[in-house]
């Protein structure tokens, strides 16, 4: 018996990672495990920097307002007859000479030297910068409410985690004191079949009942070890870093009631991310529309520019020219009566989905209160089946001591024990994300 306890001990301990206390190991609340996620988890990190690549799209589109200043400085030379008739004309070097019918057909070699400076001024395009830049906002808005749907995830899937790894504790710890309960039973149901108390099938029941234990808190164990490692991954940590995790006190398994159902659907309409990106999506699906519709609207431009030019680099003569344009394009094949067509169904689609976002946040928020009210009732049962079972096992190993009750009784004691300690821990671990589910259907912070 001594051979398979050390077995079993060494097992143990390989399966729980490095040989530490308990109570030495740092203590880990839900708080601190979503705040760490918050701050440290990659994929959030991820969503967040879209945010500034929206602003600067933002910041792209609006400039289009501003006018569009275009500077070059040019060189060429040759001896082209129209290159250098209209090289010398434009650095006012044009002399009689140059009218001579040879020099017209034979001029020589030329360079020529030109900076030129130019603006660019829309006036006016029937709304398509305006709807350029409402379009790049919204897409603003859809990557705000993408992180905001990325950490109401993270938030749910951490206390979920935290929730498993709760209960794998609770479950450990369970099984190692029913172990130890049930090791003593054994060794005093050998001393009463030797003192023919009680039969060798008697004794052979609680040593199966052992085993049972022993592969209960390896099981359990292992289990811990793999939601160790999900929720290190959840909060940016190393996957190895150890921990014991702090079941709640209080305000996560005992916080006040929900309010009123119309109350929280409402709150719900206000702040779930989903329902504002429908309502973005819906409002960039209508801008496209106006942008589809603006493209039978002329559009109305301005230019100027000032030229420096001379056949050499220090000598220049400069000019200027101003002007203005009135762009107009037509399709003769029907693309932009299609493209307005394309925006409307488009537009109607997303006003759909709108309507059935909005439907399915009212079906989880009512899911959620219904699950944590259900939660909250089950932990308040099973606390008193724990308390229960335990003065029973108590009672039945008393009279087991006695001669009065049989190894079923007290395997059948233990195993309520295990039973109730299982569902209080379960309930326990729904309410608490029973709470976190239910931030999430209401799209509230944490």
């Amino acid at each position: 018996m001594m051979t398979r306890v050390a077995f079993f001990t060494l097992l143990l301990a390989l399966t729980a990672g490095p040989s530490r206390g308990v109570w030495a190991q740092p203590l880990l609340t839900i708080d601190d495990a979503v705040a760490e996620a918050l701050a440290h988890n990659r994929p959030l990190a991820a969503a967040r920097s879209t945010i500034a690549a929206a602003d600067a799209r933002v910041r792209e589109s609006r400039a289009a307002w501003f006018p569009r200043i275009n500077v070059s400085e040019a060189w060429q030379r040759g001896n082209q007859p129209v290159f250098v008739f209209s090289s010398l004309l434009a650095a006012r070097r044009f002399a009689a000479p140059n009218f001579a019918i040879d020099a017209l057909n034979h001029p020589q070699p030329v360079g020529f030297f030109r900076t030129s400076v130019g603006v660019d001024q829309l006036l006016f395009d029937g709304g398509r910068v305006r709807s350029t830049v409402r379009a790049a906002s919204l897409h603003r808005d859809l990557a705000d409410t993408a992180v905001d749907e990325t950490t109401s995830g993270l938030r749910l899937a951490v206390t979920e985690t935290f929730g498993r790894l709760l209960a794998a504790d609770a479950a450990r710890r369970a099984a190692e004191s029913a172990l130890t309960a049930a090791q003593d039973d054994v060794t005093r149901a050998r001393q009463r079949r030797e003192a023919g108390m009680v039969t060798e099938a008697d004794v052979l029941s609680l040593a199966v009942h052992v085993s049972d234990l022993e592969q209960r808190v390896i099981q359990s164990a292992g289990d811990a070890a793999v939601a160790r490692a999900e929720l290190n991954r959840l909060m940016g940590s190393p996957i190895d870093r150890d921990y014991r995790v702090v079941e709640p006190g209080g305000p996560a398994a005992a916080a006040a009631a929900p309010a009123e159902l119309a109350a929280l659907l409402a709150e719900a309409e206000q702040q779930r991310p989903e329902l504002r990106r429908s309502a973005a999506a819906l409002a960039l699906s209508e801008t496209s529309q106006r942008q589809a519709r603006a493209a039978f609207v002329p559009q109305v431009a301005t230019q100027a520019a000032v030229d420096v030019a001379g056949t050499s680099f220090a000598d220049r003569a400069s000019s200027w020219v101003v002007g203005g344009e009135l762009r107009w394009t037509f399709s003769t094949g029907g693309a932009d009566r299609a493209r307005l067509a394309a925006a409307a169904a488009a537009t109607s689609r997303a006003r759909i989905e709108a309507e059935d976002a909005r439907a399915m946040v009212q079906v989880e928020v009512v899911s959620a209160v219904r699950r944590l009210e259900a939660a909250r009732a089950r932990l308040t049962v099973g606390r008193a089946a724990v308390d229960q079972a335990r003065e029973s096992q108590r009672i039945i190993r008393d009279r087991a001591d006695a001669g009065m009750a049989s190894a079923t009784d007290l395997l059948r004691a233990s195993s309520a024990v295990l039973d109730a300690e299982a569902q209080r821990t379960a309930a326990m671990v729904d309410a608490l994300v029973g709470v976190a589910a239910l931030d999430k259907a209401i799209g509230r912070p944490r």
